[in-house]
């Protein structure tokens, strides 16, 4: 009796390959999405305030001048300073950490706090919640960027002089409770991402090839030629 064999396609090695590919991307993905879940979780970010609070050393950084604090924009500064003042923290008041070279020990000063500023990421996307008459504030300042060979730009605030440094005591009010179990996790999820080297890959397949930044297209702008795919007689003349 004819017996009629029922069509099969063999795996090739290669598709082998790409399918073990395909499933641990597949298994980074939902690592991701379970990370986010669970730092989106409220019971993992999660303060309780205490009925004391306490000083736990000083902090540095900048502080609306007094004559700024006493007129009506004090409000008004104070929102613009909030998103790009840096803070320091440090057990003792002056700033000094210690440092030792063969049998001398001496003490140096920590390098100041700098006002941040902003990316034209984080501008376009008005993540910092500045109002019209606050981003009018900021001026765009354009920089060489060495390490990618091109030129880039990022938002300073305009008058600097407004503000001064200031060191206060730094109070503890409120302490964080989080879930054991969701914070065990997602340290494992953290430890499986970086300590493997997967952050990479992850990064890849969410938003593409964003680590050559340094190409101008598909040549690097060191190395870009002015007189390709342009006609003979133009670059012999040159």
């Amino acid at each position: 009796m004819d017996t009629q064999l029922s069509p099969y396609r063999l795996k090739s090695a290669r598709r082998k390959r790409r399918l073990v590919i395909k499933d641990r991307d597949k298994q980074l993905l939902e690592l991701d999405r379970e990370r986010q879940r669970i730092s989106k979780d409220p019971d993992y970010e999660r303060t309780v305030p205490l009925d004391e609070s306490y000083q736990k050393g000083w902090k540095r950084l900048f502080v609306l001048k007094s004559e700024i604090q006493r007129s009506d924009k004090a409000t008004f500064y104070q929102g613009i300073l909030d998103e790009i003042n840096e803070v320091q923290y440090h057990y003792d008041r002056s700033f000094k950490r210690p440092k030792r070279k063969g049998i001398w020990h001496k003490y140096i000063f920590k390098e100041l706090p700098k006002l941040h500023g902003i990316t034209p990421y984080h501008w376009h996307k008005n993540r910092s919640k500045l109002n019209d008459e606050q981003r009018a504030r900021f001026t765009r300042v354009e920089y060489w960027n060495q390490h990618y060979y091109c030129w880039e730009h990022y938002y300073q605030f305009a008058e600097p002089d407004l503000f001064e440094l200031g060191i206060v005591p730094h109070i503890i009010d409120s302490i964080k409770v989080g879930d054991a179990l969701l914070e065990q996790r997602l340290a494992r999820i953290d430890n499986q991402f970086y300590k493997n080297g997967l952050r990479y890959r992850l990064d890849k397949i969410k938003n593409g090839n964003r680590y050559n930044r340094w190409k101008n297209g598909t040549e690097k702008l060191k190395f870009a030629n002015p007189l390709k795919n342009r006609p003979k007689w133009d670059w012999v003349e040159e």
